[in-house]
């Protein structure tokens, strides 16, 4: 019985850390096999702030983000430090666009986080909805063949 107070007690005062829920993941297979790992960006704030101020991204590493409604939305590379991939998908995950070798946008003199909004924007191609857009590294979509019309196999954690 002590102990249960005790253990009971360490845990109230917070010295005994609570084990925390792994992050929510999805992953995307593509036609060569390949494998990616998704970090989901399902809400505002993770969307605002995506892969910004990431130094690198594996090659089979990306994010996804999942919007609420199907809609044309494009990108800025602003505190982004490394080049991306970005591939617009429809709700079945057919790619409806992509950005290829997307470049960071530095600006001279400006150090993270910069407020500046002279950052490009990356739209999908004209007509085009979207309903998730992934980023990936530079180079993914060319050496692993994606083209537009593809469909991706998307699996992505129950909500």
């Amino acid at each position: 019985m002590v102990c249960k107070v005790l253990l009971t007690l360490i845990l109230a005062m917070g010295i005994m850390p609570v084990p925390q829920r792994a992050l929510d993941r999805g992953r995307a297979e593509f036609d060569d096999g390949t494998t990616v790992a998704l970090e989901i960006a399902d809400t505002e704030p993770k969307r605002n702030r995506g892969l910004m101020f990431r130094d690198k991204l594996g090659e089979n590493e990306g994010m996804i983000f999942v919007f609420e409604q199907a809609g044309d939305y494009a990108f800025w590379m602003q505190n982004c430090r490394i080049a991306l991939d970005i591939v617009w998908l429809d709700r079945s995950f057919k790619i409806v666009s992509m950005a290829e070798s997307v470049p960071p946008c530095r600006l001279p003199g400006c150090e993270p986080p910069c407020a500046s909004t002279s950052c490009p924007s990356y739209p999908p191609a004209p007509g085009t909805s979207a309903l998730y857009v992934v980023e990936l590294a530079a180079g993914f979509a060319k050496r692993h063949g994606l083209k537009t019309g593809q469909t991706i196999a998307v699996q992505l954690p129950q909500r």
